[in-house]
C-alpha cells in the first residue's frame, strides 16, 4: 500500500508526541500490593472467624501501561460516585425525562469526560464484583471476586490506602452495604455471595462511616440476623466507638463523625418508595467525613439503577439514575466549595444494552429497545472535577482511576 504524505505527516506527529506522555508502568507496584493490605486487618478477621484468607504472594502480570497527559497533583479528598450498570444511553435517556434532550444532568456539567473499558481478568463482560475490584485497588480480577487477584491474593484497596494515611473513609449504598461493589472498597473474599466475611472486613478496616442496608449480615441468625457464626457485628462496632442507627431520622440526629447506618434488612427500598433520597445520605456522610484535616475518601454507589436494567424495566432506570444524579450535585457543590476534592463519577458497566431508537426532541419521552437483561461489554463514560481531574478525560481502564489517585496521595506502590 503505498502512503500518502499526509500520513507520513502524522506519523511523525505521533512520533513527537508520544514521548510527552507519561508512561506509568503498573508492574512493579502491583506486584508488592497485596501483603501490604493484610497486614494490620488480617489478625482481627482471622480472631473473629478462626481463619483468614492468605495473604499470598501476587505475581506481576502484563497490566498495560498508564498513559498521562501530565503531573499528577496533590488532592486531599476524593469523591467516587457509581451508578451501577449505566451506560451513556441510560443517561441520555433519564436526561430527556428529566428536562428534554438539550438539558443537562448534575454529572454533566462537570468539565472533564472520558470513557473507560470494563472487561474483567477473565471475561468482556464484567460483573459488579470484577468491576469494583478495578476501581478499588487498579488489578483485573476474574468475576465474581472481591479485591483478590485470580489467585486469591489480597489486592490493597484505596480506602485502605486512606485509612493508612490517617484520612476517614466511607461507603454509601442503596443496596446491601456488603453488596458486591461496596464490598471491593471494604473489603476482600474470593466470592462475592460471602458477604458476612465482608461484613468482618469492614469492621477490621474501620470504615469511618457506613450508610446503607444489610443489617442482616451484621446481625446474628436470629430474629432479622442471618451471621451463623453468632456474632453480632453491631455491637462490636457500638464497643469501638461507632454510633449505630437503624433509620434516617436517626442518622440526621446524630452528628457523630464515626457511624454504622444500616437503614433496611437487606437492600434499601427503591427511590421512589423512600421518604430520603440518596443525596441525603451523600450529604450525612460528607458533612462527618469532611471534619478530618487530612482528608477523606467516599464511595457512593446508585445500587438499584443495575436492579431496574436488569429487569429492562427503563422508567425505574431513570427513577433510580436521577435520585443518583442528586448525589452528584451534592458532592459536586462540595468540591466546588472547597478546592481540594476530586470528584469521579464512573459506572462498573453497562446492563442492558439499552438504545434510544425513535423520538421528538420537543417532548420527554423516547422509543426504546433492550438487547439483554445481562451486562454487556460496553465502555462507560467517565466525569470528573478537581485536580487530576484532566488526567481522567481520555479512553482509559478502570483500573486507572485507583492508580491515579493513589498517586495524588503520594503513593507510588500502590
Amino acid at each position: 500500500m503505498k502512503r500518502s504524505g499526509k500520513l507520513r505527516i502524522l506519523v511523525a506527529l505521533l512520533v513527537l508526541l508520544i514521548p510527552a506522555c507519561i508512561c506509568a508502568n503498573r508492574g512493579g507496584a502491583m506486584a508488592q500490593n497485596g501483603v501490604e493490605a493484610c497486614s494490620s486487618n488480617i489478625a482481627l478477621v482471622r480472631e473473629l472467624i478462626g481463619a483468614g484468607p492468605s495473604c499470598g504472594t501476587i505475581t506481576a502480570e502484563e497490566y498495560p501501561p498508564i498513559y498521562l497527559r501530565g503531573q499528577i497533583e496533590p488532592t486531599a479528598n476524593v469523591i467516587m460516585l457509581i451508578p451501577d450498570g449505566a451506560g451513556l444511553t441510560h443517561r441520555t435517556l433519564a436526561r430527556i425525562v428529566y428536562g428534554g434532550a438539550n438539558s443537562r444532568l448534575p454529572s454533566e456539567k462537570m468539565w472533564e469526560v472520558g470513557i473507560a473499558d470494563t472487561h474483567s481478568a477473565d471475561a468482556l463482560v464484567t460483573d459488579s464484583a470484577a468491576a469494583a475490584t478495578q476501581l478499588a485497588t487498579g488489578y483485573w480480577t476474574n468475576n465474581g471476586m472481591i479485591s483478590v487477584t485470580p489467585d486469591g491474593a489480597l489486592a490493597k484497596t484505596i480506602l485502605e490506602l486512606a485509612k493508612e494515611q490517617g484520612k476517614s473513609t466511607g461507603l454509601v449504598a442503596t443496596s446491601r452495604i456488603t453488596h458486591a461493589t461496596p464490598a471491593a472498597f471494604g473489603g476482600h473474599c474470593a466470592a462475592r455471595e460471602d458477604e458476612d466475611e465482608i461484613a468482618l472486613w469492614m469492621l477490621a478496616n474501620e470504615v469511618d462511616v457506613l450508610i446503607g442496608g444489610g443489617r442482616r449480615h451484621f446481625l446474628p441468625d436470629s430474629g432479622t440476623g442471618k451471621r451463623m457464626d453468632n456474632l453480632n457485628l453491631l455491637s462490636e462496632f457500638r464497643k469501638s466507638g461507632w454510633e449505630i442507627a437503624d433509620s434516617f431520622d436517626s442518622l440526621r440526629d446524630n452528628g457523630s463523625a464515626r457511624i454504622c447506618a444500616l437503614l433496611a434488612n437487606s437492600h434499601l427500598p427503591p427511590a421512589p418508595n423512600r421518604e430520603y433520597t440518596l443525596q441525603d445520605l451523600t450529604h450525612e456522610a460528607i458533612r462527618r467525613l469532611s471534619t478530618n484535616p487530612r482528608g477523606f475518601f467516599l464511595m457512593v454507589e446508585g445500587s438499584q439503577i443495575d436492579f431496574a436494567a436488569h429487569m429492562n424495566d427503563e422508567a425505574g432506570v431513570v427513577e433510580e439514575l436521577l435520585d443518583f444524579e442528586g448525589a452528584v450535585a451534592e458532592a459536586f457543590q462540595f468540591a466546588k466549595v472547597d478546592g481540594n476534592t476530586l470528584v469521579v463519577v464512573v459506572a462498573d458497566h453497562e446492563t442492558g444494552g439499552l438504545a434510544i431508537v425513535g423520538g421528538s426532541t420537543d417532548s420527554n419521552e423516547a422509543e426504546i429497545e433492550w438487547a439483554c437483561n445481562e451486562h454487556t461489554g460496553s465502555p462507560v463514560v467517565v466525569y470528573s472535577y478537581g485536580p487530576n481531574s484532566y488526567l481522567l478525560g481520555a479512553h482509559i481502564y478502570l483500573a486507572d482511576i485507583p492508580f491515579i489517585i493513589a498517586r495524588s496521595w503520594g503513593a507510588t506502590q500502590f
